[in-house]
């Protein structure tokens, strides 16, 4: 991992207790590295230059909206904003250039927390607002929580999330047995833009354990905040969060060095493409509002 000094730019931060170690870029607010119990459970690069050139968000800091934004467009106030698109007709993840790509400040490192923060101007990627937002990183005794803030200056959407790449041992998304606290999923379009929720049928029905086998690429929306369970030969992962909803995306377009299946990322969110459905939850943040969300990463050896 000395390779992500190379630059002379970025920064690399360590925390760990008797259980937990993580390692944090400043570029993207970016989850490096997460081990427990001396096992890696994350993807990472071994380089910086790989994070400044990689386009699958391994460990970033996602902002400022998490996941599809259809036409790269949405109205709010009576005002139309169009943003820069960046998958086809469609903006993902915040935009070209966007959070991830960003050098964030570390704001405070304390023995088990670290919390970096990224002021993002108004109009950035267009967006409305001077926008500043923030990542804590704090260790617990058997894992890790994340917490994300912000707060902007005018009315604007923010919907933040952890792109984490997960691998508790199989080496394949696939492998890995899993748990969705949802008896419901968005359907999707042939541009994985969601149409409604539907009852979970097939792959989707994740409600007890079980070996996933087959990919996915899709939000649930949420029962509960213990939201998912991850497990691999006695290893179990346990997140618990405040977001609406959950992203399972099982890898399937990961690049090199990672081959396909790799990992799975497990990203809590907002629905994909709410400022656009007003049926969805509202992902609205008001001028002068503190925006606070949460998630838990907790393990146990089985």
């Amino acid at each position: 991992m000395n390779k992500l000094y190379d630059s002379g730019v970025f920064g690399l931060y360590e925390l760990n207790n008797d259980s937990i170690r993580i390692r944090v870029s400043d570029l993207g607010a970016t989850l490096v590295s997460l081990q427990f119990r001396g096992k890696e459970t994350v993807l990472g690069y071994d380089s910086i230059y790989e994070y400044l050139s990689g386009t699958d968000f391994l460990g970033a800091s996602i902002g400022r909206y998490g996941n599809r934004i259809a036409g790269a467009a949405f109205t709010l106030g009576g005002v139309r904003y169009t943003l820069p698109a960046n998958e086809g007709r469609n903006q993902l993840h915040g935009g070209p250039e966007a959070f991830d790509k960003r050098r964030w400040e570390v704001e405070r490192q304390e023995e088990d927390a670290l919390r970096l923060t990224l002021l993002s101007p108004d109009g950035d990627n267009g967006f409305p607002g001077n926008l500043r937002a923030a990542v804590t990183y704090r260790l617990l005794p058997d894992g890790l929580r994340i917490e994300f803030e912000g707060e902007s200056d005018r009315d604007t959407v923010f919907a933040p999330t952890n792109h984490s790449y997960f691998d508790l041992g199989a080496h394949d998304a696939l492998a890995h047995e899993l748990f969705v606290n949802a008896d419901r999923v968005l359907s999707v379009d042939n541009e994985l833009i969601p149409l409604q929720p539907v009852p979970v049928r097939g792959k989707f029905d994740l409600r007890s354990l079980r070996t996933l086998g087959e990919d996915l690429d899709h939000c649930f929306p949420l029962k509960g905040e213990h939201a998912v369970t991850l497990r691999y030969q006695g290893l179990r992962m346990d997140l618990y969060t405040d977001f609406p909803a959950v992203q399972i995306y099982t890898g399937a377009g990961l690049h090199a060095p990672w081959q396909k299946n790799s990992g799975v990322a497990i990203e809590p969110e907002f629905y994909p493409n709410s400022p656009n459905r007003p049926d969805f939850p509202s992902t609205t943040l008001r001028a002068g509002e503190h925006f606070f969300k949460y998630a838990e990463y907790r393990f146990t050896e089985e």
